[in-house]
């Protein structure tokens, strides 16, 4: 009896295979001042802590979509989509958490 010991690459249907997953609108103040709001979109149980503490070797960067970003000297731009790199955040939260007055 002839064994294959080699391992069998996974099918391209399971490499490009769609996740579903849910748009969480998040603003995100990065290092340089800069504040961005935008999508991420959050995998089904997957934590929005869980998706910005991703090993940041395997995956650097984040996809953010409808994205409005505040540059610190004023400038406004918006994207459809654009890649952040994780190492680059101070902070981030869910737009749906903020507290109206909160000073």
């Amino acid at each position: 009896m002839i064994t294959n010991d080699r391992k069998t690459p996974p099918s391209k249907d399971l490499l490009y295979a769609k996740v579903k997953t849910t748009p969480l609108r998040v603003k995100i103040r990065l290092l340089d001042g800069t504040m961005v709001e935008g999508c991420l979109h959050q995998p089904p149980s997957l934590r929005l802590t869980d998706m910005l503490n991703r090993s940041t070797r395997e995956n650097p960067f984040l996809a953010v979509t409808e994205a409005s970003i505040v540059f610190p000297g004023g400038e406004h731009l918006q994207y459809k989509f654009f890649s952040l790199n994780r190492e680059m955040i101070v902070c981030c939260f869910p737009v749906s958490e903020e507290v109206d007055g909160f000073a």
